[in-house]
């Protein structure tokens, strides 16, 4: 029997790619525990543990999205810093251009707004409240950063799992949980996420998962069943288990080569900076949303015993794990050896897309999100393969949504 797991990638409102996703996957007014019924292990990051709690409250695809595009409800959640809160954040920012935007605390508070059937429900008290047509009840892996310890930390439903390092540790509630895990430094939240786990008297601080290197979470996901194969409700065997991972978006430039490769237009290729302090810094605080996350698919794909490339230049589309995410992108014409714009975007949309961070919640920045999106999944925008050559085109996996899904479709 195969073990499904989906794995949701961090993303902050660009998160409301994954809901579009699973509309179109699974159908926009399907139930969030129908969903969830397909799967027996659910791991996700950041903005994707905001479309995980929406799952979890029984939300259908098309109210999640709603989270994001309704303003209203989107400043639940990011909810502005005043100007004078910090201070010496402000300077910061004006020195380097980093600086928090967002409160930690009022976050936490919405959250609590948002999930008023499990929000304050133990974590692995969860799973047996899911109930759906597809016959399964998954378990929840949520990663976090412990900012006392300096180290990853995992959330999970099950306690017994043979991976849990602390078995007699009670679990977070799921607004906890999701809290830490959607808790980004430097350039979005004030502090780390303040909890006491199930009364206790420690505070313990949490920052998003990212910081750990799991904004993709896919590969602790694997990593989870692959530790606990042969326990019941576990994989029987490595050859048993698929995985849906799906992203938030990621910006794939390659670097400007004047002496071999034209570009249509300056925008589409990456200009390298002088290193320095300030960019330095900057670098440091954005790289979380970098490799190791890409990494990690490849690396899944490896573990889950995938081919890989040969000399015969056809891309390899038959592992078991399955990557869905849209790409800030150019692509090549061979004839010309130009960088061009994918046929989805014009040159203002692809510029503007770049200016766009994680922490969009002006409207026409969530417009252009969405936009984005939907070219993804009418095959105009490039899908992000497990890995790529020097010209970005796919060794292993999907170059595009339609492909991606119908191989899913094919293994699950």
């Amino acid at each position: 029997m195969t073990f499904r797991i989906l794995s949701l990638d961090g993303g902050g409102t660009w998160a409301l790619i994954q809901a579009r996703a699973l509309q179109k996957i699974f159908g926009p007014d399907i139930s969030g525990h129908e969903i969830l019924s397909h799967f027996d292990l659910v791991t996700a990051n950041s903005g994707g543990n905001l479309v995980l709690g929406g799952l979890i409250e029984n939300w259908s695809p098309s109210k999640i999205l709603q989270l994001f595009l309704d303003s209203s409800e989107r400043s639940k959640i990011f909810v502005p810093l005043n100007p004078f809160e910090h201070p010496i954040d402000a300077v910061l920012e004006a020195l380097v251009g980093l600086g928090p935007k967002f409160s930690t605390s009022r976050k936490f508070v919405g959250l609590r707004n948002l999930l008023t059937n499990y929000g304050d429900m133990s974590l692995d008290k969860i799973p047996k409240c899911i109930k759906g047509k597809g016959g399964r009840s998954p378990e929840f892996l949520i990663p976090a950063f412990d900012y006392d310890r300096q180290r990853a930390v995992f959330f999970r439903s099950d306690l017994s799992s043979l991976s849990n390092s602390s078995p007699g540790s009670p679990a977070p509630t799921l607004a906890q949980a999701i809290h830490a895990s959607s808790t980004a430094p430097v350039n979005y939240f004030d502090q780390p996420a303040q909890l006491n786990i199930q009364g206790s008297n420690v505070t313990q601080n949490f920052w998003d998962g990212g910081v750990g290197g799991y904004n993709n979470p896919v590969l602790a996901g694997i990593i989870e069943a692959v530790a606990n194969i042969g326990v019941p409700r576990y994989p029987d065997s490595l050859g048993s288990i698929r995985a849906l991972s799906i992203g938030n978006g990621n910006t794939v430039l390659p670097i400007q080569d004047a002496q071999f490769k034209k570009t249509q237009y300056a925008n589409l290729v990456h200009h390298q900076v002088a290193p320095g302090l300030k960019n330095d810094i900057r670098e440091l605080a954005t790289s979380i949303l970098d490799d190791p996350p890409d990494a990690a698919s490849f690396i899944s794909h490896v573990v889950l015993g995938g081919h890989l490339p040969s000399v015969s230049g056809k891309p390899i589309v038959d592992g078991n794990l399955v990557r869905l995410n849209p790409l800030i992108q150019p692509v090549l014409d061979r004839a010309s050896q130009t960088w061009m714009l994918p046929a989805g975007l014009n040159d203002v949309q692809f510029a503007d897309l770049l200016k766009i961070s994680l922490a969009a919640v002006k409207q026409n920045e969530v417009d252009l999100i969405l936009f984005f999106c939907d070219a993804w999944i009418a095959n105009k925008v490039p899908n992000q393969a497990i890995k790529t050559d020097s010209d970005l085109s796919p060794l292993i996996g999907h170059a595009l949504f339609s492909d991606a899904i119908a191989t899913w479709a094919k293994i699950k």
